[in-house]
């Protein structure tokens, strides 16, 4: 139960700038009830972290892209001092095959580099991390801000067909009456959606979301064909 309020407020610490100040009061307030009452369980933990991972994520998407925009501008900037002079003419090495500093953060490329250059590496994008973060916060509040609060509207609206689609699915799971299992398994597709929205779960995968409901209503279409071929039928041979 901790680890899931800390998860809140990471959540809560790291709202990007011009996040609605009314619904940032209301989040930690929210947060300070959940720190406060020992009583509550994890579902009841998870869907406060839910209602406000629905306000946040369109945030959350639109700052990320400015920040990964400031790393392709600044990033080497701020991670070359860093680096010691092999790690430095390794690094210059990995990129003339190709890679770039965005392609660290996978750890795909850890078998280019050896131990020694990995915790140098590893150890300067942590200390970059926030460097690029105070970039990007003065970026967003001053020369970019208007395409990044243009940005977030674009999020809210692909927000609100996410909520459109999480609240059929969800109708689909109770008028499901026929496959049980069924409806627990979209019940389940619908709770790790909506757990990716609040740092509970991976990232939100819009395609997938998307084709959810076509899905389940075919799952839905052949266990009622299967159904159907195990009830035994009544037949006489002059059939």
């Amino acid at each position: 139960m901790k680890s899931t309020i800390s998860l809140f407020r990471d959540l809560y610490n790291n709202l990007p700038p011009l996040f609605p100040p009314e619904t940032k009061k209301k989040m930690h307030h929210a947060l300070t009830h959940l720190e406060g009452d020992n009583s509550l369980s994890i579902t009841e933990i998870e869907k406060t972290m839910v209602v406000f991972g629905y306000e946040a994520w369109p945030w959350n998407r639109a700052y990320r892209e400015f920040f990964v925009l400031s790393e392709s501008k600044v990033g080497e900037h701020f991670l070359l001092p860093k680096l010691t002079p092999e790690t430095k003419k390794r690094y210059q090495d990995f990129k003339t095959y190709g890679g770039t500093l965005r392609d660290l953060h996978s750890g795909r490329p850890a078998e280019f580099f050896t131990l020694e250059e990995r915790k140098n590496l590893r150890e300067a994008l942590i200390d970059i991390g926030q460097e690029l973060r105070d970039f990007t916060d003065r970026e967003v509040l001053s020369s970019e801000k208007v395409k990044y609060l243009n940005r977030v509207e674009e999020f809210i609206i692909i927000m609100n067909s996410i909520k459109k689609i999480l609240q059929e699915l969800k109708q689909v799971a109770k008028n499901e009456q026929d496959h049980p299992a069924l409806a627990e398994e979209i019940r389940a597709r619908v709770h790790g959606f909506e757990s990716g929205l609040c740092l509970l779960g991976p990232e939100i995968n819009f395609e997938e979301l998307v084709n959810s409901t076509e899905f389940f209503n075919g799952r839905h279409h052949e266990l009622t064909r299967l159904k159907g071929i195990n009830i035994p039928g009544t037949f006489s041979l002059e059939d």
